[in-house]
């Protein structure tokens, strides 16, 4: 609740500001929080759905490549088993062995003194086993030399393109230990930088064994070199497909290949590259020379050997960006026309508020003569009806207004008319009244005081309002002035207690009413006619009724005395009605148009008159 509150206040915080200010502020925050916040969403679900089928794609594409250099290394394996099958290579090492044995038996160790005269000899061995592994350079395609090493250490192999190694002892060496450590199993050593008798540099990685023979023992070793371009060859088309960087390294973390050639044959075990490569196979991000890079790994459980695919993540998200930027052009335009439109509406929504405020303040300037014109039915359509109607209401409210003022200006007149000379009506009475107490009238003279007293209480200039009690007290007098006249024909019940007493009232109000039922209401069949008065209180209201038993009203003559009362003419000065129709006017006018009297009657059952005014008590 209170933040509903709060937003409202926000909502209200510029009372100022024109409808259509507001109602744009709404269609831009219905338009462009809805779709910038799709449109950036969206942009990051492409982008993570992007890096997702990047690293599925190029996962799928090096485990086809780990899975075409794993069968390579088997193939190469299978070659460096060959020379344990073959007999003749085998009796060629033998052979080799036993010449070498004799020669250090016969020299302590120095076979160059028999140089001389064993040279033919040594050819000899030398053709045997060289021409039986001549076929292995050409098994495998990437298989660039084929060595074999006797017991001591001799070398056969047969050239290709490119030459033997120049410094192959010293291989012998870290080969032959490597061989005997591994009882027989192939090993595969890492990338290593040989140059031949070109002296080109060039890149291989070797799977050395130990030859068995029949009995189990070992009469040498076989080094097969296999080309770095066989991994390049195979890794090519991944680097065409991910626009990224491959490198492969041995499980002691030295670099078997790298396609940008940056870190071939060098040992990376400590680079912040491979903290994150755990398990056979993920992917993660790495900031690597200040940019950073996607590394998709997969590690050989054939070689052991960990393949890592380095992508930029710029190159990654390129497509994504590419395509966010076609995105949010397209949302801008959707924006810019929505928003387009959304003017064209709320200017056309709020077309007929702006005419009605233009009414308003032509009333306001005081044209009272003007009109909505109502074209629809909607909210709009019922305001303009509503504003014609209340157009119509003032009219006759100010009409109602200018009548009254003319009836009160007019009464006032009457008023000050009868206010005339009052000395000379008074002293006129005195004198007729001391004539009939002179001539022994007393029953004249009363009647004269009476009237006298009378015509004084109604043209007596002082307060509008009066007490009850005053009220009846003129009427008391007025009766009796009617009884002397009739012969005690009337009789007058006033309200027991004292509270109705108390209340104040307009003065005369009660004596036109009972005068026109004297005059009206009386049937010269009946010898006494009763008049009563009694008052009551609703709320803040107050009421008095004035009701006699005399001869009633048809419903017709009833009707006219009603419509005389509300008529805006005015009634003829001697006409019937016309002191309850004073009586009418003078309260609505003094208290408004919800008060005044009510008349009912029934023919036979006499007639009561009702009047109703807010509580006044002195």
């Amino acid at each position: 609740m209170g933040d509903s509150k709060f937003g409202l206040r926000r909502w209200t915080f510029f009372p100022a500001t024109r409808m259509e200010a507001k109602l744009f502020i709404v269609f831009v925050l219905l338009i462009i929080i809805p779709v910038g916040g799709l449109t950036y969403i969206s942009s990051l679900r492409y982008t993570n759905t992007i890096e997702k089928n990047t690293v599925t794609y190029a996962a799928e594409i090096s485990d086809k490549m780990v899975s075409k250099l794993d069968d390579y290394t088997k193939d190469m394996k299978k070659i460096s088993i060959i020379p344990s099958y073959l007999g003749e290579i085998q009796e060629g090492l033998k052979l080799s062995n036993h010449y070498y044995s004799q020669v250090e038996a016969e020299t302590g160790g120095n076979p160059n003194l028999h140089d001389g005269k064993n040279i033919q000899m040594k050819l000899q061995i030398q053709r045997k086993i060289e021409s039986s592994i001549y076929f292995m350079n050409n098994i495998k395609e990437g298989a660039s030399s084929v060595y074999l090493f006797d017991a001591y250490g001799n070398p056969y192999y047969v050239m290709k393109s490119g030459g033997a190694r120049a410094n192959l002892p010293e291989f012998y060496n870290r080969w032959h230990e490597t061989a005997a450590a591994a009882n027989g199993k192939p090993v595969l050593i890492s990338t290593q930088e040989v140059s031949g008798d070109t002296n080109r540099k060039r890149y291989v990685f070797t799977i050395v064994r130990n030859i068995i023979d029949s009995t189990y023992h070992s009469v040498g070793i076989i080094a097969v070199d296999a080309s770095i371009e066989v991994i390049e060859n195979v890794v090519n088309d991944l680097d065409e497909t991910t626009k990224g960087t491959t490198l492969i390294l041995d499980e002691a973390g030295t670099v078997i290949y790298d396609s940008e050639q940056a870190f071939l044959a060098e040992n990376l075990s400590g680079d912040a590259l491979l903290q994150q490569a755990e398990g056979q196979n993920g992917s993660y991000i790495v900031d690597k020379n200040g940019k950073e890079q996607l590394v998709i790994y997969r590690k050989s459980e054939e070689s052991g050997w960990l393949t890592l695919i380095l992508i930029p993540k710029e190159q990654v998200e390129a497509e994504a960006i590419q395509t966010r930027n076609y995105t949010a052009a397209a949302a801008i335009a959707i924006m810019t026309l929505a928003l387009l439109i959304s003017i064209v509406l709320i200017f056309a929504l709020t077309k007929p508020m702006r005419e009605m405020v233009k009414l308003m303040k032509q009333v306001q300037a005081g044209n009272l003569d003007v009109a909505f014109p109502v074209r629809r039915r909607d909210e709009v359509g019922m305001l303009g009806n509503a504003f014609n109607r209340m157009m119509v209401r003032i009219q006759l409210l100010i009409e109602n207004i200018y009548r009254m003022e003319q009836r009160k200006n007019q009464i006032e007149l009457e008023s000050l008319q009868r206010q005339i000379n009052p000395h000379f009506i008074y002293n006129t009475l005195e004198s007729i009244r001391m004539t009939a107490v002179l001539n022994d009238d007393p029953e004249a003279a009363e009647m004269v005081q009476l009237l006298g007293q009378q015509l004084r209480y109604s043209i007596h200039a002082g307060d509008e309002t009066v007490t009850a009690s005053q009220e009846f007290e003129h009427l008391r007098m007025y009766m009796r002035l009617i009884n002397d006249r009739f012969g005690d024909r009337f009789q007058l019940e006033l309200p027991e207690g004292e509270a109705a007493w108390g209340i104040r009232v307009m003065k005369l109000l009660f004596q036109p009413i009972v005068e026109n039922a004297v005059n009206h209401a009386y049937e010269d069949s009946r010898e006494t006619m009763l008049i009563r008065i009694d008052w009551g209180i609703v709320g803040r209201e107050q009421w008095f009724t004035v009701a006699d038993d005399g001869c009633g009203m048809e419903e017709a003559q009833l009707l006219r005395v009603r419509n005389a009362l509300s008529a805006a003419e005015p009634l003829e000065p001697n006409g019937r009605g016309i002191g309850l129709r004073n009586v009418h006017e003078r309260l609505k006018l003094r208290f408004g148009v919800s008060y005044g009297l009510t008349i009912d009657s029934e023919q036979g059952k006499g007639t009561r008159v009702t009047i109703r005014m807010p509580l006044e008590q002195e």
